[in-house]
């Protein structure tokens, strides 16, 4: 599961706190304004896409600019990464609404089981699509972040 959390931007978030989110968010309540959960199966299927996106990355010193979604860590959205976020969540959103009720990626080339295939339900996949572009556009004020916790 990767989880994206909508949070208030303060002036006393250093770069501990965003080093250590993740682990003490049970502290940050009052910070959380929204939540959106990504099912792995989902991530892997427009994970391409998630490398364009310009972020920051909280677990190196200084949190340096970053390109690309962090799969496997965290990984900090601020707003300029709001237009590459609206602009791809759309996009999905708006692709996968031509496609049939049970989405899959199939592979090719090779003969591969049941559960090697990535499989979802479209509706799903487009409701969290949706919102997550809904949120991404309060980044664009710079009063808040789109924190990720990834695999």
């Amino acid at each position: 599961m990767h989880d994206f959390y909508l949070i208030k931007k303060t002036k006393t978030q250093d770069e501990d706190f965003f080093e250590y989110f993740w682990r003490d968010k049970e502290n940050y309540k009052d910070l959380i304004v929204d939540y959106i959960g990504l099912e792995d199966n989902i991530v892997d299927y427009i994970y391409d896409s998630l490398t364009w996106i310009p972020c920051r990355n909280p677990c190196l010193p200084g949190m340096p600019k970053h390109i690309g979604f962090n799969n496997i860590g965290v990984t900090l959205f601020d707003e300029h990464s709001a237009i590459s976020l609206i602009s791809i969540f759309t996009a999905w959103s708006d692709l996968l609404k031509n496609g049939p009720k049970e989405i899959l990626k199939m592979i090719y080339y090779h003969n591969y089981s049941e559960d090697e295939l990535v499989r979802f339900d479209r509706d799903y996949a487009i409701a969290k699509f949706e919102k997550f572009s809904s949120i991404s556009k309060q980044l664009s004020e710079g009063n808040y972040y789109i924190y990720h916790c990834g695999i």
